[in-house]
């Protein structure tokens, strides 16, 4: 199936279901869910995570005062993929093989943005809570809309990118905050097994930070890597870190 059509069939299959019942129901059920992340910031771990799982070497985060844009290099999504981010609490990943298998970590999204934007491959949807006239009755969040052309300029440097226009300006200074490297350490690279660097621009504060992690040696027992911080192209921090890894 053509990407469009199967945006286009997995939307119909949502809004065809029964309304008020299992409609109605759903709605509560992601309203409740929302209010179960602890923080603005808790999406920008989800998109690390997703990064990480699509074995992408390089996640950036582009901040400008109408929103947020995320991209990384890693595998493009599949169509398994958009099944499972159009449901709640259900994933095709699972905790062996991935960081994030609960199928509700894209919902921390609408903490912040009530259009986020998907460009995928060949794939580009969002979900927008402006397009229904009874957004409180209808799981918006979970029903796909295609997007007939990019809202954004995507760069070829990255094969997924997520559009994050914010839901009021002024939450602008929470995600600012939640960069910072007291909430955003550069000690999350010791635990993600794939990416590499992650990028963060802030353009109208002239702000850029940047963390690399690079390996030394490894053993089947442990491995040893260097973890390096730049602000605006300086060095401010290095350190080296011996890893050790195993199933508890």
């Amino acid at each position: 199936m053509i990407p469009r059509e199967y945006i286009e069939n997995i939307k119909s299959r949502q809004i065809n279901s029964d309304k008020e019942f299992i409609l109605d129901s759903l709605t509560g059920a992601i309203d409740r869910l929302q209010k179960a992340f602890p923080r603005y910031g808790s999406f920008l771990m989800e998109f690390v995570q997703n990064a990480d799982d699509a074995n992408s070497k390089s996640l950036a985060i582009n901040i400008k005062e109408g929103g947020i844009r995320v991209s990384n290099d890693g595998n493009p999504f599949s169509e398994e993929d958009i099944k499972s981010i159009c449901k709640v609490g259900r994933s095709s990943k699972t905790p062996k093989d991935y960081i994030g298998y609960l199928g509700v970590g894209f919902k921390a999204v609408f903490l912040i943005s009530e259009s986020p934007e998907i460009y995928s491959g060949d794939f580009r949807f969002k979900f927008d809570k402006n397009a229904w006239d009874e957004p409180s009755h209808t799981p918006w969040q979970v029903i796909p809309l295609w997007i007939d052309s990019p809202q954004v300029e995507l760069s070829d440097d990255y094969t997924t990118t997520f559009n994050l226009p914010l839901k009021e300006i002024k939450l602008i200074e929470k995600i600012r905050e939640e960069i910072k490297p007291e909430h955003l350490s550069n000690r999350i690279l010791l635990f993600l097994r794939n990416v590499k660097e992650i990028e963060i621009i802030d353009s109208s504060q002239n702000y850029k930070r940047k963390i690399t992690k690079s390996e030394f040696s490894e053993t089947s027992d442990y491995e040893i890597c260097q973890i390096q911080e730049y602000e605006n192209e300086v060095l401010r921090n290095q350190d080296r870190w011996v890893i050790f890894r195993s199933s508890c």
